[in-house]
């Protein structure tokens, strides 16, 4: 199970024993029953995990399937299902079945598959929980009609139905069958068609056919400004700013520079539901980054920080996630993963500040907060004065991201001008209910936190050769790889297929790969494994530095020895300068923040006997793969 539902009545473990929750007493506080024993205990929801089975259900086995490998049927079919469950997700009451009859009639199937769609969803909270199953043919195909009849339909959709001359379904039927005649194919049944066309309606569809404005209205009602959401979790604004303090690196307690924040906040009540400190520029990692933290709960991360003190009860998937349009905001891994979490991706207009007015302010607040730290760059030169943040700077990274923890602890619990009460009561209101209002209830607590953490992750896409993968001159292997060397393009036979490669930018010593026959991640290192882990901005760096000495880019022992000469260099000039410093600590805090990914991921090295690979596939051994165990 991918997911963990904190609500009355919900089964949950708790020191090696099954427990009934009866009363959920605030945010991060119940009282459960013992399922054997009949006892009641006061328990921390932090200390809480999935229910012990012996089972694991069926639609958690296959919700780990990835999206980008799956068809754009598969896809469609999913999000098509997801929407016609949309009201049972949030209605269990009397008329529960009455309004999954209507879905059934509608979907064309029956009421016990509706509530199969259902169950699936709540278990994982995952898009791809809802895909039909597969049949694993050295692919993911997901498709019955052949490659070339596609071809034909996806061409005709392009040139001929997505056109402001905006022919009828029928029309485009005709359409269809009339060049799959011509060129000889076989004709898709009309019904094929005209399913596909209904699954695929959308934003961009419209767009094509009625123009953008009428696209707008009709699927985006949000008009002028952003209004308040009607609950917690329901918008988050995600944006980066500068933070301004100098820090000092751990070593000579010297100023090395200032640090980059990711910042997420719930609209509804204004928490800063999850945040990303970094050394390095605004990416697309600190953007992954900064949306796993929002989701994930965060007890954890405080007692790692050795904030011991301070509650932070905030977690759960959002259901639309608004940001301005930076490249780093624009790129497949967000796409992919928010698709795979079911959150409705926004960028925000250009030249249009008002649709991210609270996160705005929320960074304003955090900036403000930081003038008293000591080391402060204020706001320019005139309210800086004669001060010296230089030699003011006192604090390093892991006590700014501290000092952050508590900050945010502060503001939770004061009085906001916007809603007129702190935070946190918002939230919790908003969660648990009023006298007056229903709340809508704790959300899911995620059990998958590394394979969460991978999703946003980013990632390339290669063929799998004879010597495993190469990315950026450097190469990787493992032997889970070898049953997928030289794999054929599951629908376009002639070409090879693509895989995803997920790599932390930090640490790409090792990626991140799906294996359909374990139905896990494996970890995959580097070919040559007496090679240091290094961040892909060492690499580049060591690579441009080679390419003037004349090296070789793809000598791999070179590029890298240059990289070792680097740090060398670096260590010996700490002392004297801020950019080696810099450096330097850039190094030290990738190392820590890999470490807790690690920590967080205890079963990485777990072995695991998969299932035996379909007949005809030959050097696979499964003794030596080493998977990410996401049970």
């Amino acid at each position: 199970m991918s997911q963990l539902w904190i609500q009355k009545g919900a089964t949950v473990s708790y020191d090696g024993r099954n427990y009934l929750i009866v009363t959920i007493v605030d945010l991060n506080k119940i009282i459960a029953t013992d399922v054997e024993t009949g006892d009641r205990v006061f328990i921390n929801i932090g200390d809480v995990g999935p229910a012990q089975s012996i089972d694991e259900p069926e639609a958690a086995k296959r919700a780990e399937l990835e999206l980008l490998e799956a068809s754009e049927e598969m896809l469609e079919i999913a999000s098509s299902r997801r929407a016609l469950i949309a009201p049972l997700l949030v209605n269990y009451g009397s008329y529960a079945n009455e309004i999954a009859d209507k879905i059934a009639e509608n979907a064309g199937v029956n009421r016990a598959t509706v509530y199969r769609w259902v169950s699936a969803f709540r278990q994982t909270g995952l898009l791809s929980s809802l895909m039909p199953k597969l049949k694993l043919r050295g692919g993911k195909s997901g498709t019955r009609l052949p490659a070339d009849v596609e071809a034909v339909i996806k061409d005709a959709l392009t040139s001929f139905h997505d056109t402001l001359q905006k022919p009828t379904i029928d029309e485009t039927v005709t359409e269809i069958r009339r060049r799959c005649y011509n060129a000889g194919l076989r004709l898709p049944a009309k019904n094929t068609i005209r399913s596909r066309l209904a699954r695929t309606e959308g934003y961009e569809r419209t767009k094509l056919r009625e123009g953008q404005a009428f696209a707008h209205d009709k699927h985006l009602p949000i008009k002028g400004v952003i209004p308040d959401a009607d609950w917690p979790l329901a918008i988050v604004q995600m944006d980066h700013t500068l933070l301004p303090v100098i820090i000092v690196d751990d070593e000579h307690r010297r100023p090395i520079n200032r640090a980059w924040i990711t910042l997420a906040i719930d609209v509804n009540s204004r928490v800063c539901l999850g945040m990303f400190l970094s050394l390095d520029s605004p990416s697309a990692m600190s953007a992954g980054m900064c949306v796993a933290h929002a989701i994930l709960p965060k007890e954890a991360w405080t007692r790692k920080n050795a904030v011991t003190t301070v509650d932070w009860p905030c977690w759960g998937v959002m259901g639309a996630l608004h940001m301005d349009n930076a490249r780093e905001f624009r790129g497949e891994m967000l796409k992919a993963a928010s698709r795979e979490y079911d959150i409705d991706l926004h960028l925000r207009p250009v030249k249009t500040p008002r649709y991210g007015a609270h996160i705005e302010r929320l960074m304003g607040t955090v900036t403000q907060g930081l003038k008293t730290v000591g080391g402060s760059t204020f706001s320019g030169p005139e309210e800086k004065g004669e001060y010296d943040s230089e030699g003011n700077a006192c604090m390093t990274f892991s006590e700014i991201e501290k000092w952050l923890i508590l900050f945010f602890a502060r503001y939770h619990m004061q009085k906001h001008a916007g809603i007129g009460m702190p935070p946190l009561q918002k939230w919790r209101e908003g969660l648990l209910g009023t006298k007056g209002n229903l709340g809508r209830g704790l959300p899911a607590r995620r059990t998958d936190e590394e394979v969460l953490r991978i999703n946003f992750t980013p990632f390339e896409e290669r063929t799998i050769q004879n010597y495993g993968v190469l990315i950026d001159h450097v190469h990787y292997y493992h032997d889970v790889l070898r049953p997928w060397i030289n794999a054929p393009h599951p629908e376009f036979r002639n070409n090879k297929r693509k895989f995803r490669f997920h790599r932390d930018p930090r640490d790409i010593s090792q990626l991140y790969f799906y294996d359909e026959y374990t139905k896990r991640h494996v970890a995959i290192p580097y070919r040559d494994t007496s090679l240091p882990p290094v961040s892909i901005w060492e690499l580049q760096e060591a690579q441009r530095r080679g390419v003037e000495r004349g090296v070789d880019i793809e000598n791999e022992k070179a590029i890298f020895n240059i990289i070792t000469e680097q740090r060398a260099l670096e260590a010996e000039a700490a002392v004297k300068t801020k950019t080696a410093r810099r450096a330097q600590q850039r190094r030290v805090e990738h190392v820590k923040q890999r470490k807790d990914i690690a920590q967080a991921m205890p079963k990485l090295s777990k072995p695991l006997e998969p299932s035996a690979p379909p007949p005809g596939v030959r050097g696979y051994n499964p003794d030596k793969v080493e998977v990410l165990d996401d049970d």
